[in-house]
């Protein structure tokens, strides 16, 4: 279909300037209106549904040098693949072909959610039942964030994915301002905002496949309900509820119990030894953290172990640790930006 077959690997190499321009066309040729506009591309659709995702990625250069695993399924780059969230907008464009929902692809998702809060600010409200983001790592998950409709969660678990918890992505403005429920589905990428970040087709192929079935399946409207904020399954793990509450002097809030690793032990990401060039930390439970300098905070490294020198396990020493503030991903790219 011309443009319209906009593939991953172009999606991957171009700017986010340039793939908005290439969106535009290839939506023009599947016979949508586009509207372009500073912060976002917008184009409506007959399915009540919106598909969103989100064109920038952290890393600093486009993807020129692509690798791919022997049997072509694991995608990776020396500049950083950037996965997210170019597998969300490749998979968006893939169910467009079968199905002709509504589309959001936002810019600067990564510096705070700008393209979102454009696109709320803008005065354009789609009519849909319930709004999809495809930028999520993994293969199975489904985030709600703020919004706790559990007939749309059960709606959405149907589909096989299970329902997880995260912090921030474009829905989490999208959705309250519309007053419609959202869910962000796993788009496949992994180690995400790293170097090694990687992609593996197989669960992108599978996702598509999924939402494609649920986005074809009717279904009345899902209302935005608000979750509330003092239950603690509203949060992942790197976010604590006294970070909700602005103004309060907590004594509570000094940081986390970590330790920094020794020089002699190393990490390993899914089972593979990597050097990021960042510091490590680890918890008593043995979770690995990232720490950024600059914002002096640590992020916890998912699918990450440490270990000694020998090859075993890393121990956890108290008399060797300091309390770091820990902060979701988001935070820690916002507070760099």
């Amino acid at each position: 279909m011309g443009n319209k077959t906009l593939g991953l690997d172009q999606i991957l190499r171009l700017t986010q300037a340039e793939l908005k321009e290439a969106l535009v066309r290839a939506l023009e040729e599947r016979g949508y209106t586009p509207i372009a506009r500073k912060g976002y591309l917008y184009a409506p659709g007959t399915l009540p549904v919106l598909l969103v995702a989100h064109l920038d990625t952290v890393h600093p250069e486009p993807v020129r040098d692509i690798c791919r695993s022997g049997d072509g399924t694991i995608l990776m780059s020396p500049q950083g693949i950037g996965g997210d969230d170019r597998a969300g907008v490749y998979m968006a464009l893939r169910i467009l072909e079968q199905a002709c929902c509504h589309v959001l692809f936002c810019e600067d998702e990564e510096a705070g959610g700008q393209g979102a809060q454009k696109f709320a600010a803008s005065g354009l409200t789609p009519e849909v039942n319930y709004i999809v983001e495809m930028d999520r790592r993994g293969h199975n998950d489904a985030v709600f964030y703020g919004c706790d409709n559990r007939e749309f969660v059960d709606f959405i678990t149907e589909f096989g994915f299970q329902e997880a918890y995260g912090s921030f992505s474009d829905i989490s403005v999208i959705a309250p301002h519309l007053g419609i429920a959202a869910v962000n589905i796993s788009a496949g990428y992994y180690n995400e905002h790293r170097p090694h970040e990687h992609i593996n087709l197989a669960h992108v192929e599978h996702n598509i496949t999924r939402i494609l079935e649920m986005v074809l399946t009717p279904a009345e409207q899902f209302e935005y309900v608000e979750r509330d904020v003092y239950g603690f399954g509203a949060f992942d793990s790197q976010i604590r509820l006294w970070d909700h509450f602005p103004g309060v002097d907590s004594t509570q809030d000094r940081g986390k119990l970590l330790m920094p690793l020794p020089e002699t032990a190393y990490v390993e990401v899914n089972g593979r030894r990597v050097e990021n060039g960042l510091a490590h930390f680890m918890d008593k439970e043995g979770v690995v953290y990232d720490y950024l300098e600059e914002p002096d905070v640590a992020v916890r490294a998912n699918y990450t172990k440490a270990y000694e020198e020998d090859g075993t396990l890393l121990k956890f020493s108290k008399s060797a640790a300091m309390r770091i503030r820990v902060v979701s991903l988001e935070e820690a790219m916002a507070r760099l930006v």
